[in-house]
């Protein structure tokens, strides 16, 4: 495998997620796939690094590592330090829970892909738009074919890709837009098996001000969401080639 891509999967869900475990599989076709992840779940750490602590990692087999910090610190540490060259490519996920809107700026698993992206690496992260139903094989069997295409055509100097899938995936693949922050708020809600003061942060989408081109209404309806982000600039480059790799992109699995 001495030709092949060198591939890195992380995640915010932690170094024995099945997710992790599904999308390092699939990858494997396409190259060689190294998992470097945080020991334990590190959700909602958003961008974090760890700057006052040394970082530590276990190396549990040939090609995964556990790192004692965040999602960025695992592709830091993965870059710079545990692979011997810089991979070809950085997938984040499969996450537990949808990235949509708002919420890529408090995403562990956005920032990963962020962070791969900053040095300089084509990315992408995928999540899973359910809390409680996981089917795994269908998406990261599509993160695959979407990682061949980048694999093959590159991205755009500081673009990265937030995927979104929904559940019983039923329909095509849509490039979209974030969210706005109109259609979301968060609301605090007193924790009532507690004595103490405390309280749950709760997100709440509003349907009526969802835009009709957006990632929430594309999962929505049924359809993948392919969000390009952009952070080395204010405007996005010409999407015409995104738009070709959608239309290129499979259609669900017969159920």
């Amino acid at each position: 495998m001495a030709n092949l891509p060198r591939i890195l999967v992380t995640n915010d869900d932690g170094i024995d997620s099945e997710g992790l475990f599904a999308l390092s599989e699939a990858l494997s076709a396409l190259g060689e796939v190294t998992s470097v992840a945080p020991v334990e779940e590190r959700s909602a750490s958003s961008h974090s690094i760890s700057l006052f602590r040394p970082l530590r990692y276990e190396r549990l087999g040939s090609d995964r590592y556990a790192v004692h910090g965040t999602p960025a610190d695992s592709v830091i540490l993965a870059v710079n330090h545990i692979l011997p060259q810089k991979p070809s490519l950085v997938v984040s996920g499969i996450n537990k829970g949808a990235n949509l809107g708002l919420n890529v700026f408090y995403s562990g698993t956005v920032s990963a892909a962020v962070e791969g992206m900053l040095h300089g690496i084509p990315s992408f992260a995928i999540s899973i738009c359910s809390k409680k139903h996981f089917q795994f094989e269908p998406v990261a069997s599509f993160a695959a074919q979407l990682a061949a295409l980048i694999l093959q055509e590159g991205l755009p100097a500081g673009v990265m890709l937030n995927v979104n899938v929904p559940p019983g995936w039923s329909h095509g693949v849509c490039l979209t837009q974030r969210s706005h922050r109109h259609a979301r708020r968060l609301v605090l809600e007193k924790d009532i098996a507690s004595e103490s003061d405390s309280y749950w942060i709760r997100e709440q989408i509003e349907e009526a001000k969802i835009p009709p081109n957006s990632d929430h209404a594309a999962v929505r309806r049924g359809h993948i969401s392919i969000t390009p982000l952009a952070f080395d600039g204010l405007d996005l480059p010409g999407l015409d080639w995104l738009e070709q790799w959608v239309q290129s992109l499979p259609t669900p699995p017969a159920p």
